[in-house]
């Protein structure tokens, strides 16, 4: 069940040469060895990271930049010497974003021996995988699934990577009221997915919190038709923002069609938005779409950290990062090998403790900590809007944030 590589014919040297020369920290404990080796002792067992991503199907758009960063993790990792003297491989496994495909990749990762796994940019997703990697006593680090109630509905074994909905949804929400002066918002989301459902009730709830008025909330289907059910509701074209919740594969046809039925105020959606086809979508329409990010990629306005990945990805790869994802591939590779470091051990359960205990861990994608034993963690949100180009507005930590 291993996965075609996204890099086509990049080599694994190539990879680790470019590895090397990123100066992003990750927290590794040095692993020199005093004597030589001779020809009776034997190379000890490698490090084992599982690794599930959807290259096919309509998360591939967000997963397959996150399995590239996350190989580049450990080209760098193994670059300086791996973990403990040993070298770190990365098991990998496609989940064809289909949860059946996903739960017998994180089984066969479990029966492989892996000290952890990462992965996954998707509630549901990370849901048929993280239990059966939880009942091993395995722990999981989602790099991109946004929920914040995951890590409650897989207790004690499941990690974020990333922001929580409710943090992100709630930073739309301030820019839009402090920064856009928008007093009124219409929402639509798609009621197929939980990221959007959970996304649309975060934003919501936090815009009321700033004074803001929810004029509609719109749900849609697959099939149906979004700006049909706006025009039932005349108040939607009134409104002073527009807050789109809905998955990558959708996020652009649907800032066209909105744009073409006359929805002339700012649009904002998530961190789904930050895909090509989205960006593309908006600059041909006229621009006016914002939405959140865990880092901005490929923009001068970015931070140095950021611009640093970005030129190491493409002389490993021979292309730029796609998207944020990218980064967040990267950061729970990195999260992962920083625990193992400080637990000097491969045991999962070490592993797991030693994760909990993150503290300030320096990122692509900000710096991280758990606190208590909360394991979604307290990180900036980035705001990027598009209009002849996407741009960095703003970075900060909502001041308030719904409780999940």
């Amino acid at each position: 069940m291993g996965l075609q590589k996204t890099c086509g014919k990049t080599s694994m040297l190539v990879r680790a040469a470019a590895a090397s020369a990123l100066v992003v920290p990750l927290v590794l404990a040095a692993a020199a060895c005093g004597t030589a080796v001779t020809a009776t002792q034997t190379t000890p067992a490698p490090v084992r990271i599982g690794a599930i991503y959807n290259l096919t199907g309509d998360q591939s758009s967000l997963d397959a930049p996150s399995l590239d960063g996350a190989r580049l993790a450990v080209d760098r990792i193994n670059a300086r010497g791996g973990l403990m003297g040993r070298r770190v491989e990365l098991l990998e496994r496609d989940g064809r974003t289909d949860t059946a495909a996903v739960s017998r990749a994180a089984a066969s990762l479990v029966a492989s021996g892996v000290s952890a796994i990462v992965g996954l940019s998707d509630t549901d997703q990370v849901l048929a995988a993280a239990p059966i990697a939880a009942r091993a006593g395995v722990p999981f680090v989602s790099s991109g699934a946004t929920s914040p109630r995951l890590t409650e509905q897989v207790p004690d074994w499941l990690f974020l990577a990333c922001f929580g909905d409710n943090a992100q949804a709630a930073a739309s929400a301030q820019y839009a009221a402090e920064t856009l002066g928008a007093r009124t918002a219409a929402v639509v989301y798609d009621r197929e997915m939980d990221y959007a459902r959970l996304l649309a009730s975060y934003f919501e709830e936090s815009f009321r919190t700033q004074g803001g008025k929810i004029l509609v909330s719109r749900k849609f289907g697959r099939d149906d038709n979004v700006v049909a059910r706006l025009k039932r509701a005349p108040a939607a074209a009134k409104a002073d923002v527009l807050f789109v919740a809905a998955g990558p594969q959708d996020a652009g046809a649907l800032v066209r069609r909105l744009r073409a039925a006359g929805y002339r105020q700012p649009i904002l959606g998530g961190d789904s938005f930050d895909v090509a086809s989205l960006v593309s979508a908006a600059r041909k329409s006229g621009g006016g779409v914002c939405y959140t990010t865990h880092a901005a990629l490929g923009m001068d306005s970015a931070r140095r950290v950021v611009r640093r990945f970005d030129a190491s990805f493409l002389a490993a790869y021979g292309h730029a990062p796609q998207n944020a994802f990218a980064c967040l591939g990267y950061d729970a590779v990195g999260l992962v090998a920083a625990a193992i470091a400080r637990a000097d051990s491969v045991r999962p359960a070490k592993i797991r403790d030693a994760l909990q205990e993150t503290r300030r861990f320096a990122g692509v994608t900000g710096t991280l900590s758990y606190r208590g034993e909360d394991k979604v963690p307290t990180k900036k949100v980035t705001l990027v809007c598009v209009d002849r180009r996407p741009t960095v507005v703003a970075r900060f930590v909502p001041g308030y944030v719904p409780k999940p």
